[in-house]
Formats: C-alpha cells, structure tokens, sequence
C-alpha cells in the first residue's frame, strides 16, 4: 500500500447518458466479462454498439472518448483519463473537464438539452494489501470527491457516505454515490462494473423522461375534460387519441418494469445483482417507479371514466337525435294531414 502521502495513481471515466431522435447504427460491441465467476447480465440491457472512439488532449494530456448506443435512441458517451495522484482535489477540475468534453461530442448526436444523466467512476488499481486501507488513509478526499465537495465534510457525512459500499474478492471495495463511485481492484478489473452504473443511469433517465411525459399526458387530458361539454364532443377524436396514447405508453412503461425486476431477480445474489440493488438505492430509482406506475394508475382511471362518460354522452346525444328525429316526423304527418283537409 502506498504512504499517506505518496501519488495513487488511477484512472476517471466520466460518462453522460441523453436520448436522441436520429437513427443509431454501428458495429455491435462485446458485453464486458469480468474477472468475477458470477453470471454475466446480459439480459439486463440490449447489446451496446460502438457508435465512435476518438483520443483528445485535455489540459496537454490524452483523454479517450467513447460513443455507444443503446437500442433505441440512447446514447451513451464516456471520456477517461489516466491521472497520476487520483486523490489530489485537482481531479475534481479533471473530472469536471471530462464531462465537457463528453457533452461537446454528444452534441453531435442531437441529443435532448433539457434531459441527461452524467455520472464519474474513480478506478484505483495495481495496489497490494486491502482496499479498506485507502478509505482509513483518504476518506475523507474519497467522500469529498463522490459530494463534488473540495471543503471538508463532516465526519458524520463520511462516515454516511462510505457506508455505501460492498466488497467481493478480499482486497476489492465500491463505495456508490448519487453523483459517482470509487471502485478499488489491485487487478483493473472496471468495465462490467462500469457497464453496470451506466444501466442505472440510463433506467434513471428514462424513469425522468417517462415521467415529464406523464405529467404532461395529464394536464393535456385536465385541459380537454375541462372544456364545455358541448366542446368537447366536438373535439372527442381529440381526446380518445389522447388516452389511446396514454394506455399504450401505460401498457409499454408496465413491461419494461416487470423486464427490469425479472432480470435483477435472475442474477439472484450476485456480485453484480448486489452491486446493482445498491446502486439503485442510492438512485432512488423504485421511488421513481413506484410514483410513475401511481400516475399510471391514476391514468387508467381517468381513461375508465372518460371513456364512460363519454359512452354516456354519445348516448344521450344519440336518443336526442332520435327523439328529434321522431319529432319531425311526426311534425310532417301533421303537416301533410292539414294539407289534406284544406283540399
């Protein structure tokens, strides 16, 4: 292990995660297979394709870029670079750098401006001893890295902070944040743990972007249902459009849940299922869920209802056009009898 104050070196992989509305194509990429025996998690994600690679100089040093694509519209960008003291607080402004040139080049992609996720994986490798050692030695820098913070936290804070983690080999550790990980591994294996945290970003964006569309499902339906009824009979298309839409997206939203929970259930108790189960607590992301399948819910109830009354409406206007229609004929009768009787 090193001296408390000698130079860690390691490496910052930066990523951002956004959706586009173009066509992604490009070679399929392998899924990442670790050191770990435990089952890989194919089925959690659809293949990656390598959309682009490209090597920059960032502040005179090399940065890798790379663009991938998740089936259907996402894309999925990550910039690395090798530091040479990855615990002094001049990786902050590194890591800060990485993700602008993340967003430069996602830029080409046309992505989404109002909806990412961006996330920093710090990665300690080539090390001898246990992992514990570095958090004993730089706790405090380790917190203040995944809080985005360069003051200094309370200890309670890191405390809390470094609490979320877990360990599978004897000498490896990932302690998971809200805004970043520190991964240790004296072997460098990174990618499939990094894979990992770009799934729960992506599942996180796509929770955000379903729910905004939700809302705004719904106070397009309030606007419409709002309306005199006579307007709204005559804009009944309209709103049966509407909530057609909102019972596809419903039926759509409730398969992709029920995908997720099945293969996280497959993976069982797993490195990667563990690791992951943590991940998500730390994004919240059965909160999101649980609060889009309550708008949902409440979607379908609006949908029951319109759809009720507007089957009431329909037939209320129908036995009107009726009872008219009766009228007038019987209005004609009376009408060709006194024509008769004035012969």
């Amino acid at each position: 292990m090193p001296a408390p104050h000698s130079p860690t070196k390691g490496r910052v992989v930066s990523f951002v995660v956004a959706e586009t509305a173009q066509s992604l194509d490009g070679p399929a990429a392998a899924s990442p297979r670790g050191l770990r025996s435990a089952p890989n998690y194919p089925a959690f994600i659809p293949a990656l394709t390598v959309l682009a690679t490209r090597r920059e100089a960032l502040d005179g040093r090399p940065v890798d870029l790379l663009v991938k694509a998740v089936p259907p519209r996402t894309v999925i960008v990550e910039a690395t670079a090798e530091v040479e003291d990855i615990f002094h607080e001049a990786v902050l402004d590194q890591k800060t750098a990485l993700l602008l040139a993340a967003r430069r080049l996602l830029a080409e992609y046309r992505c989404r401006p109002d909806f990412d996720e961006e996330y920093t994986v710090y990665c300690v490798a080539g090390y001898g001893g246990d992992a514990e050692t570095f958090l004993a030695l730089h706790g405090g820098k380790v917190a203040g890295f995944l809080k985005n913070e360069k003051i200094p936290l309370d200890e309670g804070t890191v405390e809390a902070t470094l609490k979320s983690s877990i360990k599978y080999a004897r000498h490896d550790l990932a302690v998971v944040d809200w805004d970043g990980a520190f991964l240790f591994d004296p072997y460098g294996d990174f990618e499939s743990t990094i894979e990992l945290f770009e799934i729960a970003n992506l599942q996180l964006l796509r929770c955000r972007i379903l729910d905004s569309a939700l809302d705004q499902r719904l106070e397009r339906v309030a606007g419409l249902l709002g309306a005199p009824e006579q307007r709204i009979l005559l804009r009944a298309r309209e709103v049966r459009g509407v909530l057609r839409e909102i019972m596809r997206q419903r039926s759509q939203s409730i398969l992709e849940f029920q995908a997720i929970e099945k293969n996280i259930k497959l993976i069982g108790d797993w490195y990667s299922a563990d690791l992951y189960d943590l991940i998500v607590t730390k994004f919240h992301l059965r909160t999101w869920q649980r609060n889009i399948k309550e708008k949902l819910d409440a979607l379908e109830d609006i949908y029951t209802m319109t759809s009720e009354n507007f089957t009431l409406s329909f037939s209320s206007t129908v036995d009107l056009i009726q009872a008219a229609g009766w009228f007038l004929l019987l209005l004609g009768y009376f009408v060709l009898f006194f024509l008769e009787l004035s012969r």
